[in-house]
């Protein structure tokens, strides 16, 4: 019977461990013998009240001190002792009681009220102080244990250890020492002042139990505790998340600067009608801009002019040299087209212009077709701007449950936390500085470790942070320990610097695998576009940089009497508004080449109207023009078609459009986060106070 009676014994402790581990996680197999054998257990049937004021008939009164845990059935809690109002259901596994139940230092997570009663038939145990006794009755014994373990742990040693054993100096290998001599010297050598501090630690300590793959359970969370590897191992595990960073990525070709010299030799000129060539630069399909037309210069004309386009990975460059004909179609002159490639930044050089041969009776399979027509002389350069959010969405991936260390015996976990404060986990994280990527460690956790050939329970002694802080102030060896976490803290980041490469290297294999396997290698770019939405947002109260380069073709004016033009630039809705100098006797082709900011505060569009200055009377409105969000959020370079007023739109159409050359550049809108300063160097500079 007795047999019997201890399997049975057994098989109660394997099933209530399950119930509230973090509970059972602090009693060993022993002590958990002793909690059964001492605590008393209720069964109860459905309706009866637990606790409650006096009035309830409650099956277990009012006691000094004392929980409940649900072993099996449910329970209603009431917040008011009579048993009436607001009330919570719990079931089978939870702690609760009248008042908080705690184990040492530590909470149970457990649920207060005042009154209580069973729902459906429940077994309940009490938890009280003569129970918790009976269990722990070793631990006197046990403190003396604890206390000579924390003296042998390395990450103490700054702490437990004489001044002379530890430091640069330090002519002793302590760490090489067996167990009996280490012993002996800290019995002769170690301060008065440590020992104290350790036998006080030490009966506070709380010792953890758990299986290889368990996770340790705490509250307080692990974070705000120090946990020390007594028997076994452990892994610390974590979160990885690697974020690319989008300003370590190179600066891309934002715009292209063309500077049209000039050129030589244009064929089309005639004694009785020379010249008056201008230029159209094409890049792509749509993107395009046109100097002013050079009057009667004949064959050698100088341009002097230069042009910007927005780049986008266009391939191919097209120049073309038109005749310009006041009551006639433009005469092409010649045109030549550059591919993108071989323009690098700062090139400087001359094409060969070519235009169709005027044979009569000219095949289109004549090699012939075209001929020579002069050359252009052009320089290119380009302005880079940095990737921002905006414009590419940075890759992420996140690597869950990752093992970052492996502690064995002696090894601790959390002192460096509770020392450094959030510069220990910065410093970890500083590990990605040197890779385009930002890391981010999260959701620490520690498990217990798998040893080859045993299942073993592993053995942890845990402090909290009050009661650590307070262990190290009474040694009186705090900066000696705080430079100890420093140097502890910069080992670990090589550890991850090492997990991330591996991350990373599997990273990068795994896309050029996805990229294989969907044939993707010869796939054009695509630059991502820019949300009009976002940016409204990103972008309230930045400035607007606008350069109003030159009109073409505006209507108006007459033989005596030639537009002296300007144009106001504003963004729809706001008062603030950019205004060009006025262009005496401009006419139709005005260059300003004017520049000025505007603040922009949300709007959709910008909007851009030229006058014609009338020193006598009231300006007139030559065109208006608008380019919407859509178009300038990332950037404008180009020419923007202008509408002719209503009064003027039932006159004879013009034969060419009225347009006008605008450049947008945008300052980076403000970031509001901190820049944090590098995390080694906060550890190497000073000495920090404890938290």
């Amino acid at each position: 019977m007795q047999t019997e009676l201890r399997a049975l014994e057994k098989s109660v402790a394997r099933e209530i461990r399950t119930l509230n581990p973090l509970l059972f996680q602090r009693f060993d197999d022993v002590q958990l013998d002793r909690l059964l054998r001492a605590m008393p257990f209720l069964r109860l049937s459905m309706g009866r009240w637990i606790f409650g004021s006096d009035q309830l008939a409650a099956a277990w009164p009012r006691a000094s001190s004392r929980s409940f845990l649900l072993m099996s059935g449910k329970v209603n809690l009431y917040l008011d002792p009579n048993g009436v109002g607001e009330r919570h259901e719990i079931t089978k596994g939870a702690i609760f009681g009248e008042s908080h139940f705690r184990l040492g230092d530590e909470s149970m997570m457990d649920m207060v009220g005042g009154a209580a009663q069973c729902e459906e038939p429940c077994i309940i145990g009490v938890l009280g102080n003569e129970v918790l006794e009976a269990s722990y009755a070793d631990r006197a014994f046990g403190n003396r244990k604890i206390a000579l373990s924390m003296r042998h742990a390395p990450a103490l040693s700054r702490v437990v250890l004489p001044e002379n054993f530890t430091g640069p100096h330090c002519k002793i290998d302590f760490a090489s020492l067996s167990f009996a001599e280490k012993s002996k010297i800290l019995e002769e050598k170690q301060p008065g002042a440590v020992k104290h501090a350790l036998e006080e630690l030490a009966k506070v300590a709380t010792q953890v139990h758990l299986l290889p793959g368990q996770e340790l359970l705490s509250d307080p969370p692990v974070e705000d505790s120090v946990v020390m590897v007594s028997k076994g191992s452990i892994e610390v595990r974590g979160d990885i998340k690697l974020s690319e960073k989008l300003d370590a990525l190179p600066p891309k070709k934002k715009r292209m600067r063309v500077f049209l010299d000039r050129a030589e030799k244009l064929a089309g000129d005639s004694i009785f009608d020379k010249l008056d060539p201008y230029c159209i630069v094409k890049l792509g399909e749509f993107k395009r801009f046109q100097t002013p037309v050079q009057w009667n210069v004949g064959v050698n004309p100088q341009f002097e002019y230069q042009g910007v386009l927005t780049f986008s990975e266009e391939e191919e460059l097209e120049i073309i040299v038109m005749d310009h004909d006041k009551f006639s179609a433009d005469d092409l002159c010649g045109s030549c087209t550059v591919k993108v490639a071989d323009l690098h930044d700062g090139w400087y050089g001359k094409v060969e212009l070519q235009r169709p041969k005027r044979t009569i009776g000219a095949s289109k399979d004549d090699e012939q077709l075209m001929e020579p027509a002069g050359k252009i002389f052009f320089g290119v350069r380009y302005d880079y701007e940095k990737i921002s959010a905006l414009t590419k969405q940075a890759k992420q991936r996140v690597w869950p449950n990752q093992v970052l260390f492996n502690l064995g015996g002696h090894e601790a976990w959390g002192h460096e936390t509770i020392m450094l404060g959030s510069i220990f986990k910065r410093t970890l994280e500083g590990a990605a500085n040197a890779t385009a990527f930002a890391l981010d460690l999260s959701n620490f956790r520690i498990i217990g470790g798998y040893q080859r050939g045993t299942n073993e329970k592993i053995t942890l002694l845990k402090a909290s942070k009050k009661r650590f802080v307070d262990f190290v102030r009474k040694s009186q060896r705090e900066k000696q320990f705080l430079q100890s976490c420093r140097i502890s803290a910069l080992d670990k980041q090589t550890t991850i610097k090492g997990i991330i490469k591996v991350l990373i290297e599997r990273w990068e294999t795994e896309e050029q695998a996805d990229t294989m396997r969907k044939g993707m290698f010869d796939m054009a770019k695509v630059e991502e576009a820019v949300d009009p939405s976002r940016f409204r947002v990103a972008y309230r109260g930045a400035k607007a940089h606008i350069s109003v380069r030159n009109a073409l073709n505006l209507s108006g004016g007459g033989w005596f009497d030639k537009l002296d033009p300007y144009a106001i630039v504003r963004f729809r809705g706001s008062k603030s508004e950019f205004r060009t100098s006025v262009l005496q006797d401009a006419g139709a082709d005005p260059i300003w080449n004017c520049e000025g900011f505007l603040p922009y505060n949300g709007e959709v569009a910008l909007e851009i109207s030229v006058w014609d200055y009338d020193h006598y009377s009231s300006d007139d409105l030559v065109g208006t023009g608008v380019i919407q969000v859509e178009q300038f959020c990332n950037g404008f370079e180009g020419m923007v078609p202008l509408s002719l007023p209503s009064d003027k739109k039932k006159k004879k159409k013009t034969l060419k459009q009225s347009m006008i050359t605008i450049g947008i550049l945008w300052d980076a809108p403000q970031d509001p986060s901190l820049k944090q300063a590098d995390p080694a160097l906060a550890l190497t500079a000073g000495t920090k106070a404890l938290m």
